[in-house]
């Protein structure tokens, strides 16, 4: 007696089997892709910046809205960043942003200091030279520190200088006065009194790395 053979079953079977590679080669494809996406994103700083300011004021004409400075004038005014956790930060790559009363600066190593402002005591710091490699940009450090900040390191984000209109009648801004004049042009004020907010941006990522607001007192 002759048997039949049937195979009819195994075509089925094959296909499944072949449907079944060709997903987990694609899953595998899509998966070294999306990994490799991954891997190339850069993360920016985590930091945990205290802000403070120095802020010596001594006009020596407030009757009007111009710097008068003393042979004693105060130097080096501005804002000190401590980096109190996170990440070191390079300054050569972040920027700053102020906004005080509906006005805005950004300061970044291409943004250099007025040439007129009072010269900053180098006995004390040293600024962070530009793009152009010059020392005119407004950011300083420590004269014992160099522009990578770590834990527990500070730096400065100078003011060009200061002024006190309090007696000045025809100013629609009376008080005391943080300046900023970059030699790119514009002017911008930081009021006594008025909330400043800043705002520190990673320039290799484009993002904010930490946001706050204070107040000179």
């Amino acid at each position: 007696m002759k048997f039949m053979k049937h195979d009819s079953a195994v075509s089925p079977v094959v296909g499944v089997m072949l449907m079944l590679v060709v997903t987990i080669i694609v899953a595998a494809v899509v998966a070294a892709f999306v990994g490799g996406i991954t891997s190339d994103e850069q993360i920016a700083p985590s930091v945990n910046f205290d802000v403070s300011y120095v802020a010596g004021i001594s006009d020596t004409d407030t009757t009007n809205s111009v710097p008068d400075y003393s042979s004693s004038a105060s130097k080096n005014n501005g804002f000190v960043f401590k980096l109190l956790g996170g990440d070191s930060v390079q300054l050569d790559k972040i920027k700053i942003m102020l906004t005080s009363d509906g006005s805005s600066i950004t300061f970044d190593p291409s943004i250099y200091r007025d040439e007129t402002s009072p010269v900053v005591n180098e006995a004390a710091i040293e600024v962070m030279p530009g793009t152009n490699n010059t020392k005119q940009t407004y950011f300083a450090v420590a004269n014992n520190l160099d522009t990578t900040i770590s834990v527990g390191e500070s730096f400065i984000l100078l003011a060009d200088g200061y002024y006190d209109n309090t007696k000045d009648a025809s100013a629609v801004k009376i008080g005391k006065f943080l300046l900023w004049t970059p030699s790119t042009g514009g002017r911008f004020v930081v009021q006594e009194h008025v909330p400043v907010t800043y705002t520190i941006f990673d320039t290799i990522t484009g993002k904010q790395i930490q946001k706050g607001t204070i107040t000179i007192n």
